[in-house]
């Protein structure tokens, strides 16, 4: 199982490494179709609850919602990622900034509080950096995490090789 394992983030990681925008952009597709299936299982449910005379608005809109939203994010998943990105950048750059605030307020009551300090202002460069360059971070985070697949993948294969030698 490690060696099944291990090549499979291995190949992740290369896919990340060498083509990380098609590789994003078909990751974000596939959770677009999710999406967009679970929004239809959910319409399919609400049209029974209607047939039997059960309340089914609430069900009927979310499962509208939800199928228009997977359709979009499957149709135009570059655009639906660029829009996410800047989104995840605001986030981030308000919560860096109220935890920068909030390390100041502690720092009379707290004596570690340049740790959350230090993490704020890691969150609130992430996000003006998301914000600014949306896709040029997430293509460094792509990279970054397919080192990290690739690293762990060779480390379950050779686990794998080694588990197979303690069995024999």
């Amino acid at each position: 199982m490690f060696l099944v394992n291990g090549l499979i983030a291995i190949l992740f990681g290369l896919l990340l490494l060498f083509v990380p925008d098609s590789t994003i952009l078909r990751l974000v597709r596939i959770f677009g179709i999710i999406i967009l299936a679970g929004g239809s299982i959910i319409f399919y449910s609400s049209y029974k609850s209607m047939k039997a005379r059960k309340s089914y608005l609430l069900l009927m809109i979310e499962a509208i919602v939800a199928i228009l939203i997977g359709a979009i994010i499957a149709i135009t998943p570059g655009k639906s990622l660029n829009l996410f990105l800047i989104l995840v950048g605001i986030w981030a750059t308000f919560m860096g900034l109220l935890q920068i605030i909030t390390a100041v307020q502690m720092r009379k009551k707290v004596s570690n509080h340049s740790l959350f300090t230090i993490n704020g202002v890691i969150t609130l460069v992430f996000g003006l950096l998301l914000f600014y360059s949306p896709m040029g971070t997430a293509r460094v985070l792509l990279i970054m995490i397919g080192v990290l697949a690739l690293a762990a993948g060779i480390l379950l294969v050779y686990l794998g090789f080694k588990v197979k030698s303690i069995k024999d």
